[in-house]
């Protein structure tokens, strides 16, 4: 997606140093939360106005950059991005989403981390999924400085930090952080209220306070803080940049039923999101393969022994993408076909339990509708 990109100084010296194979002195490879920035954390779209952006910039550093830590240019963006936009649905470059005056979660994070890179700093895609009731899921924005990632979300104008109080001396949590220990911090704000859709001088100088025990209550009748504590503690999966494979699980009990849907097979995938969203089971979700962040599903299917058992997946789209099933415990691939809109799996299951994943090796399979059944 980004073909014209630009290497501060420092991140020339990741590359370069013979110890950026090695995270928290750890050996081997890394895991993705702990990947140190790879080029894509740097680059800007061609998509992308410069000029456009460098103003944007001047408005938020009236003063310029000089004498600033990085983690205050993270806070400063991180503020604009909160306060400049609207929150209704939108999404393309960030030049044109702050052109347009408003942007949702991934939209807010993407100008976030593109306002960043411009000003030197690493900035990647975190992606929280399965978040009930109010989100199906979040994206959200990390930036490395002073060697780790950190976490700063424009959706809610705010971060976590390791002091009570923000003094630029304690640490502000990256998102692995927080869903390994969330009560160990501090949730700061840097605006009194997101999405105003102006950015000016009460809201440049707004600071740093602690979010209130009823944040955004008015908006989602839940304070915003205890719905992002629960988001925290059950999210699965994450994604730790765009190419970061997720799994979304799928539950089926063939056990006791010989069929079952997720979704209907009507032309569109909205079924299916809503299930994602508002569901109190593992549906998988709306699309296999692509990007943003590739995604592929794992079937745990109930059965009440050895049988034959048939998945199928019906696409939104004419000729879609072949998927590819893959046994991880109690089966063996019978069979694949390909027919106008669907995809047909076909499983001998050898034990009560089976476990497989099913991605698409190439292009994107757009999810209209799913069923299993148990045939014989």
């Amino acid at each position: 997606m980004f073909s014209v990109f630009l290497i501060a100084p420092i991140f020339i010296a990741f590359l370069l140093s013979p110890s950026s194979a090695v995270a928290s002195g750890e050996r081997g490879p890394m895991l993705p939360f702990r990947t140190m920035p790879v080029p894509e954390d740097l680059e800007i779209s061609s998509e992308e106005d410069r000029g456009f952006l460098e103003e944007v910039l001047k408005s938020i550093f009236p003063d310029g950059t000089g004498g600033l830590t990085d983690e205050q240019k993270g806070i400063a963006i991180l503020r604009y991005a909160s306060s400049a936009l609207e929150l209704k649905n939108n999404g393309g470059s960030a030049t044109k989403i702050i052109k347009e005056g408003y942007a949702i979660c991934g939209g807010l994070s993407h100008v976030h981390r593109v306002l960043c890179r411009m000003v030197g700093l690493p900035s990647r895609y975190v992606g929280a999924f399965n978040l009930r009731p109010i989100m199906g899921s979040h994206a959200i924005s990390e930036v490395y400085y002073d060697g780790k990632w950190h976490l700063l979300d424009p959706t809610f104008g705010l971060f976590f930090y390791s002091r009570e109080n923000y003094d630029g001396k304690g640490e502000i949590a990256s998102f692995h952080d927080l869903v390994m220990a969330a009560d160990g911090w501090t949730a700061l704000k840097v605006v009194e209220r997101p999405w105003i859709g102006r950015y000016d001088d009460t809201a440049r100088s707004y600071g740093v306070t602690a979010v209130e025990a009823d944040y955004l209550k008015d908006r989602y009748r839940t304070p915003i803080l205890d719905l992002y504590r629960k988001y925290l503690a059950e999210t699965f999966p994450i994604a730790y940049g765009h190419d970061d494979p997720v799994s979304y699980p799928v539950d089926a009990d063939l056990e006791t039923q010989a069929e079952m849907w997720i979704g209907e097979a009507d032309g569109s995938n909205g079924d299916v999101l809503r299930l994602v969203t508002n569901g109190s089971a593992y549906v998988g979700g709306h699309y296999l393969g692509g990007s943003y962040p590739p995604g592929f599903h794992t079937w745990s299917v109930r059965t009440p022994g050895p049988c034959r058992i048939q998945i199928e997946y019906f696409s939104t789209h004419e000729n879609p993408p072949v998927l590819k099933p893959s046994p991880l415990k109690a089966a063996r691939v019978v069979s694949v076909r390909r027919e106008d809109k669907r995809v047909l799996l076909e499983l001998q299951a050898v034990g009560p339990e089976v476990i497989v994943s099913v991605y698409c090796p190439e292009g994107t399979f757009a999810v209209d509708a799913i069923r299993a059944a148990r045939v014989r």
